[in-house]
């Protein structure tokens, strides 16, 4: 019975620790494709950026780099997601339009953004529950 409960933690604490993307253990303090974006403490850098892709059809003619949040950090959504976008504005890269959806229970917002040579980037954003990914990525 003992082991059997144990078995039953085990694969619990796997479901929990199941997000929208995997991580790694390396905090995110800078864009690799633009070294001038800063990006919050407290998010994380994501080994792939497939899933927000399958969320993104659109975004396929992007390169993207794909970070993650949880827990606090992502409770705080809106002020890190103000603070990835003021970034982005002083490395150049402008707010053109902004469109949101609600699917199976996940906000999905797509940020369009445009530097001074008129370059289109993206920037996507995925909340549910206490999770949080967002990706930035530039045409390729």
């Amino acid at each position: 019975m003992k082991k059997l409960l144990s078995l039953l933690l085990v694969l619990a604490v796997g479901a929990w620790a199941q997000t929208l993307v995997e991580v790694t253990a390396v905090a995110a303090l800078a864009s690799s494709l633009d070294p001038a974006v800063r990006l919050p403490q407290g998010t994380y850098k994501a080994r792939s950026p497939e899933p927000i892709l399958a969320r993104f059809p659109g975004a396929k003619g992007y390169a993207l780099e794909t970070f993650a949040a949880k827990g606090l950090t992502s409770r705080l959504h809106a002020a890190l997601i103000h603070q990835v976008l003021t970034n982005l504005a002083a490395a150049g890269y402008f707010l053109e339009s902004q469109e949101e959806k609600v699917v199976d229970g996940e906000t999905r917002t797509k940020y369009l953004l445009k530097d001074g040579m008129g370059r289109t980037a993206l920037l996507l954003v995925v909340r549910k529950a206490d999770e949080l990914v967002y990706a930035f990525g530039k045409r390729k």
